[in-house]
């Protein structure tokens, strides 16, 4: 990033009245935040342990009715909702802390990854067939160590996936309580909506999560997308979150009224905070949970500030860790594959063969850039400026109160013939080519240094938009497995994009419905938008635009979307793979369930933050229900 943007960056947060002193002249934008986000975790991380120290290593270990470990996305909702009971006394438990005021501003977002302090850092196995261009050739997946989760740290696209997602979901675990139009009334009560499509059948107004417009939906590029996509047979300005289909418009965020970002943290856990029956315990990394003879789950040891501190459920444990994570701690406390856990030196206590498999993913690739003739999108170097912060602070709008993402789409490849359950999602970018524009992609794609330079160059402040396409319903799985048996290893991720040979062909026909819209509507020929003519690095040999040229860009420079599902898998007793019921309870373990992303038996083709979300709600409720309901007995201890 260039001086300017930078500039802004430092000026906004005087504004906000950043808490300590603001280094002036840093080399650039992403040594700012990294040093930004060190300085803000050391110092919560030193006063949580003074208001909040260890219990004496001597002391008996504390008791709980409800420990829920991972103060995330779903953790906090579970938590949240298991605490209404006044006579249940609930712990969560969170490896991080609270999410900062670099977290709040939702501009700020694409800076706010890949830091020691607040990310668990996790990379995948080298790639081999795919992400060619990136750096060491492996992937780089975010997921923000702290309350609030991912929630905290993502784009905050609202989308909650094709009902059709849900259905099935229903049919194979052979419970209806999981279809669309039972879970609707969870999507209705967590919102607070306020977006671009009001309608009191599908959307709640009650919820403690504010769901927003996008200001750039009234930028005329964003209308141009819609209206190209209109020339093409689609249908536009239709709500992805109601009955979801083939359709192109503006994107809701969810964001609070005053521009800040709502996530679980300030809508769950933040406003609970004093409730004398919940208590948090932040910098708790959880190593292993506790089964006794009979395989209940009766506690979990965590390592808080160098010392490992044991704590005891009388009723349950839920696991909220993360499609990364929970099969981590399974894993570790001898829950998983019997074989694969003797090879790491874990003796098996529960063989579990679906622990970390099934893993799957959103591949994630940018075309373009698709260069204009006239000055309409946003050049973040051009057209940042000091007034944006004073706007941002002052209302809460402008360009700081959104993300980069204009419009987007769902749309069907070549291989989904229905028509009626895409399984591609598109995306709009309204962005040129500048300094800054090959750092944000960047941050996305983690290339190789130069690459982006050099492709860009001839181009270098231009305007123009970039399209990306990712898999919505992919078919390849991979796994998460274990490097050890130490919990401060990082787990093995083998993603394994297009190992399916379906799935490289859906993200190609994606990419060519992007090139189509750009190129071959009456509306962008009014802007003179065409594709950069040159070709991406590595792909030189490929006739350009063919469909080997898209396959080759693919290669070059596929991605997570950071939406990894399914590693702990509901199904139904005799499915060998299935880890958890569809109330979410472990197989063959007493006491401990699951509310994460990882019991999605197969991924929903949108965005995974609000079908995570979901499964928060539901779990609560499945839980109360199974404790108030009946005379499901709690544990002695």
């Amino acid at each position: 990033m260039v001086d300017i943007t930078v500039g802004v960056i430092i000026y906004l947060l005087q504004l906000l009245n950043f808490p300590f002193p603001i280094p002036q002249n840093p080399s650039n934008v992403d040594s700012l935040f990294r040093n930004l986000t060190t300085l803000l975790s050391q110092k919560h991380f030193e006063n949580d342990l003074i208001l909040h120290p260890n219990p004496l290593l001597s002391a008996p270990p504390e008791i709980y009715d409800f420990i829920v470990v991972g103060g995330g996305t779903a953790g906090g909702i579970v938590a949240n909702r298991l605490s209404v009971n006044k006579k249940y006394k609930v712990l969560l438990l969170e490896a991080g802390g609270d999410p900062s005021i670099l977290n709040s501003v939702p501009g700020l977002a694409p800076f706010n990854i890949h830091h020691e302090s607040t990310d668990w850092l996790h990379t995948t196995v080298p790639l081999k067939d795919y992400g060619l261009a990136k750096k060491g050739k492996v992937s780089k997946w975010a997921r923000f160590k702290g309350l609030g989760g991912c929630s905290a740290h993502n784009w905050m696209v609202y989308n909650r996936g094709n009902p059709k997602d849900f259905d099935n979901w229903a049919d194979l675990t052979g419970d209806a309580e999981w279809n669309y139009d039972n879970l609707l009334k969870y999507f209705k009560m967590l919102e607070d909506y306020e977006g671009a499509y009001p309608n009191d059948e599908f959307h709640g107004k009650d919820g403690p999560f504010h769901i927003s417009l996008n200001d750039n939906r009234l930028l005329e590029v964003v209308q141009a997308c819609e209206t190209a996509a209109k020339e093409l047979g689609y249908k536009v300005k239709k709500d992805f979150n109601s009955r979801q289909e083939q359709s192109f418009g503006a994107t809701d965020l969810k964001t609070t009224k005053d521009g800040r970002r709502s996530d679980s943290y300030t809508a769950y856990i933040k406003p609970i905070l004093k409730r004398p029956n919940f208590k948090v315990i932040r910098h708790a990394h959880v190593h292993k949970i506790e089964l006794d003879d009979s395989n209940r789950a009766t506690g979990v040891v965590y390592k808080r500030n160098g010392e490992f501190i044991t704590v005891k459920a009388r009723r349950e444990i839920i696991v909220s860790g993360g499609s990364i994570n929970t099969p981590q701690l399974l894993m570790l406390s001898g829950i998983g594959p019997a074989a694969h856990l003797q090879s790491v030196g874990i003796i098996p206590k529960v063989d579990l063969p679906g622990v970390g498999q099934n893993l799957q993913d959103h591949p994630f690739a940018i075309v373009g850039p698709f260069l204009f003739e006239k000055p309409i999108s946003f050049m973040p170097n051009r057209d940042t400026k000091m007034e944006d912060a004073v706007e941002y602070v002052s209302k809460g709008t402008g360009f700081f109160s959104v993300n980069p993402v204009g419009a987007s789409g769902f749309i069907s490849s070549s291989l989904e013939s229905s028509g009626q359950w895409a399984d591609i999602q598109v995306f709009q970018y309204n962005i040129g080519v500048d300094r800054a524009t090959t750092y944000l992609i960047n941050q996305l794609c983690g290339l190789n240094d130069g690459v982006l330079e050099t492709f860009f160059e001839p181009h270098m402040n231009t305007d123009g938009n970039f399209g990306a396409a990712t898999i919505g319903r992919p078919k390849s799985v991979g796994s998460i497995t274990l490097a050890s048996n130490n919990p401060e290893d990082k787990p093995v991720i083998d993603p394994k994009y297009y190992s399916h040979p379906d799935d490289i062909t859906v993200h190609v026909d994606g990419i060519k419905f992007l090139v189509n819209l750009y190129e071959n509507t009456k509306t962008f020929a009014k802007y003179g938008a065409k594709l950069a003519s040159n070709k991406f690095p590595g792909c030189e040999d490929e006739i350009f635009k063919s469909d080997s040229y898209w396959e080759c860009l693919v290669r070059q420079v596929s991605t997570t979307l950071y939406h990894p599902s399914g590693t702990c898998k509901m199904g139904q007793s005799y499915d060998p793979m299935a880890v958890v019921d569809t109330h979410l309870r472990v197989f063959k373990v007493k006491g401990l369930r699951i509310a994460d992303a990882s019991i999605m038996p197969t991924i929903t083709n949108a965005n995974l933050n609000t079908p995570t979300m979901v499964i928060g709600e539901k779990a609560a409720d499945l839980i109360l229900d199974d404790h108030i309901n009946s005379d499901y007995t709690h544990h002695e201890l």
